[in-house]
């Protein structure tokens, strides 16, 4: 039997692929076979299970590697969200939902009920931007991943581990 945390950790280490985002059919990049497996998985069991704990778990381990990375830049969790929200306005992104539910998220228990309602919603109206969105946070936590390594505050394999046993924690409370 597979771990709760497990498909999330793949998600990232298969974002943490340079070559998994340079893939000519989205459906053939690493990133989106981890979650159509997990949907599929779900179509088979007649269930969300697997898809609604990939979307929470990808959602926690985005959250928790933006908050270490905040602290570790002396930053309010929020200023640096703003910060990446300005940074993609800039590079002519300027609604990001990744960002916008990770503020959400990230404002606490009154948050995460949001942000899993906002995840509910959007299923319903538009199935393929929620997958979309767990593509984008495993994006985006592999993004951190790499921007902790950068910036020497930890090595890769370190970061992993962490987010490994954070995750597990998670999944078991």
């Amino acid at each position: 039997m597979t771990s709760l945390h497990e498909p999330v950790m793949e998600l990232v280490r298969a974002a943490l692929d340079p070559a998994a985002r340079k893939v000519q059919l989205r459906r053939d990049s690493p990133i989106c076979q981890v979650v159509t497996r997990a949907a599929k998985a779900d179509l088979e069991a007649g269930g969300l299970e697997n898809i609604t704990q990939l979307a929470i778990g990808t959602s926690v381990a985005a959250a928790g590697l933006t908050s270490w990375i905040a602290t570790e830049r002396e930053l309010e969790t929020a200023a640096f969200l703003d910060e990446l929200q300005q940074q993609r306005a800039a590079e002519g992104e300027p609604d990001v939902p990744t960002v916008r539910m990770l503020k959400t998220l990230l404002t606490g228990p009154p948050g995460m009920t949001q942000a899993a309602e906002l995840m509910v919603m959007l299923f319903r109206d538009d199935e393929g931007a929620f997958y979309d969105l767990i593509v984008d946070l495993g994006e985006y936590a592999a993004d951190l991943v790499s921007m902790i390594v950068a910036l020497g505050i930890s090595s890769r394999g370190q970061v992993l581990e962490d987010l490994d046993e954070m995750l597990v924690e998670f999944f078991t409370r």
